[in-house]
């Protein structure tokens, strides 16, 4: 998702500092993130609840700018019915299914969550940014 439209905003967002376009950006991308995990774990299929569980966000500050990972984390690992369950491992195969022996259809979670807060999100972190800026100017 690339936030593009508001030229004025993106503007004068470039001309703050390094450092203070990836504090406001993080904060920004952060909301988004939450969003996204929130619808994901709306649509995940349970089964034990061990991946809706999982589910979380972190964000990364690059060089290149600011994102967020949204899926399963590790340490929620269980044990069903005498065998490990772990959801890190198995999140994309829910996701995308998969064939074989058990072979088991896709139940999408995460993409169709990010469709969902596609349209929201921009606007959330172009508001955040915003409030970056108005931060900035009365400093």
């Amino acid at each position: 998702m690339q936030l593009v439209g508001d030229v004025a905003l993106m503007y004068r967002f470039k001309q703050l500092p390094p450092k203070l376009q990836k504090k406001h950006g993080r904060r920004g991308v952060a909301k988004a993130a939450r969003r996204v995990v929130k619808a994901a774990k709306a649509r995940c299929p349970k089964r034990t609840g061990q991946l809706k569980k999982s589910l979380g966000y972190r964000p990364r500050t690059y060089k290149a700018g600011v994102f967020a990972i949204v899926g399963p984390r590790k340490g929620f690992a269980s044990e069903v019915n005498g065998r490990r369950h772990d959801p890190a491992k198995i999140a994309h195969l829910v996701e995308l299914g998969h064939g074989g022996p058990h072979a088991a259809e896709a139940k999408p979670f995460l993409r169709p969550a990010m469709d969902e807060t596609v349209q929201s999100n921009i606007q959330l972190i172009a508001d955040e940014l915003r409030k970056g800026l108005e931060q900035e100017a009365k400093i």
